[in-house]
Order: structure tokens, then sequence, then C-alpha cells
């Protein structure tokens, strides 16, 4: 029991930080990005090229490979989706659009790192030693990755909630029009905030490298999955639902994985078709 309190509590911490930059892009701009994993992804081979190329220490590495994919996200937000923004005319007919560019746009993103990494496993195995918690044993990585998570999580909330910053991004969701009328740059604020997004993704994918080996180019749909089956559980746009979704999925996820590895993502959509069926709009969905 000690062992899946901890190890569940480790997964979900993670998780928790996936489904924070989908939520966040989806909340501001709209889009629902199925693409997420695959910044991912890349967050991970960004470690990978610098600790594998370099010598860089992996957790420096997380210095480069957010602000690498951030600037990206923006970059396809500014060039891509802000010109959907302009032909939908509806919020519908801007989620349809974009679901379909995003499908393209993970095409692209796997197939250029295929390309250039192939499709061997990578990871940047780092503080692989074990330690010893209440007489069960956990990997150091692991520790260390679950309170980064906490402590990024912990700061977007402070962002949104605390900051200007975090105000204009609520303003921009919830008043888009009087955002607008009082000198809010909408435009600029959808480009940060796919930034942002991108941004966690990459961070945790950076810190899963360090503790799995298994990133493939085409890993990135498990962690949109993922990712969407905690927002679904927490509630679509709802910060908090995102934190508590990711860590009921970690337990699941690791009791599952502790019992039948290869049942884990069968027993995660089980979960999240009996959510959709008896709260489809999540625990803390309005």
């Amino acid at each position: 029991m000690l062992d899946i309190l901890i190890g569940g509590a480790i997964s979900g911490a993670i998780f928790a930080l996936i489904s924070v930059g989908l939520n966040l892009q989806y909340g501001v701009t709209r889009i629902l990005n199925i693409a997420h994993g695959d910044f991912l992804m890349l967050g991970a081979y960004v470690t990978f090229f610098f600790f594998s190329s370099y010598g860089v220490n992996p957790l420096l590495t997380l210095i480069i490979s957010g602000p690498i994919v951030f600037f990206l996200g923006i970059l396809i937000q500014v060039t891509v989706f802000r010109r959907l923004v302009y032909l939908s005319k509806s919020a519908e007919e801007l989620e349809f659009r974009s679901l379909l560019a995003c499908f393209g746009l993970s095409f692209i993103i796997q197939n250029v790192v295929r390309l250039i990494f192939g499709i061997t496993p990578i990871g940047s195995p780092y503080l692989n030693e074990a330690v010893n918690i209440f007489g069960e044993t956990f990997q150091l990585n692991m520790i260390v990755a679950a309170v980064i998570s906490i402590a990024i999580s912990v700061a977007m909330y402070f962002l949104l909630c605390s900051t200007r910053a975090g105000l204009v991004m609520r303003a921009a969701v919830e008043e888009p029009t009087g955002a607008q009328i009082v000198g809010i740059n909408i435009l600029k604020v959808h480009a940060v905030s796919f930034g942002l997004g991108a941004f966690l993704s990459a961070i945790a994918g950076s810190m899963w490298s360090m503790i799995y080996s298994d990133i493939t180019p085409y890993k990135g749909p498990i962690f949109t999955f993922i990712a969407l089956a905690i927002i679904v559980l927490g509630g679509m746009g709802s910060f908090v639902g995102s934190l508590v979704g990711g860590f009921l999925l970690g337990y699941i996820y690791y009791i599952t994985y502790k019992w039948e590895p290869l049942l884990y993502m069968a027993v995660v959509y089980i979960f999240l078709l009996i959510m959709l069926i008896v709260r489809p709009k999540g625990l803390f969905g309005k």
C-alpha cells in the first residue's frame, strides 16, 4: 500500500504537468491540440541530444528544451492557428479545423524527428540510484521529477490566479470582446498561452527521458491520450481539475502497471468511458 501511495503520487505529479499544458492551450485558444504529446517527445529529444552529444546534465537541459519548444509553439500558433481563427466563423468551426490541423502537425513532427534521430528508443538516464522511503525503494530521478512537476504546476497556478498576466489570460477566456475593448491584445495572449502549453509539455518530456528510455518519434500520441483522459476526469478548462485528474490517473496507471504493464492504457480508457457516461463534465467542470 505504501508503494502504491507514493508511486502513484509520483506518476500523478508528472501526468498533471502534462495535462495542465493542454488544458491551458484549449482553455485560452479553444484549440484542442492533439499534437500536445509530440511537444513532450520533442522536449525528450532535446534533452537526449545535449546529454548524449555534449554531456549536459539532463536537469540543466530543462532550461534549454522548455524555451526552445515554447518559441516553436508560438511560431506554430502564429503561422498556422491564427489564420484558422480568422477563417472560422464560430468556436465550433475553429475547434474542428484546428483538430484537423493538429493531426497534420503531429505527423510532421513525428516524421521530422524520425528522419533526424531514427526510430530507436532513446532516454537520458540520470539519478538512477535507489532511495528508501519508509521501507519502499524508489528511483531518485522519479522523486526529483515529481518535485519539479509539482513546483512548476504550483507556479502556473500562481501565475494564472495572482498575476496581471494570469488576469489577462482569464479575461481573454471569459470575455474576449470586453478584453479587447480595454486594450488586451487577444492574438498575443493566444500565442503566449499556446507556447506555455508546449513549454510545460517539453519540460515533462525532458524529465520523462531521465526516468525511462522508451521515447520514440511515435510516442507522443500516448501522452496526448493520457492528457485528454485527465482533462475529462478533472473538467475541461479547470486548472485544479487537471491536478486532481492527474493524480487520479497516476494512481490508476501505477496500480495497473504493477499488475499488468500491457493493460494500463486499456484500464485508463475504461475509466475514461465510465466518467464520460457518469459525469461528462468532469469533477470540476462547469
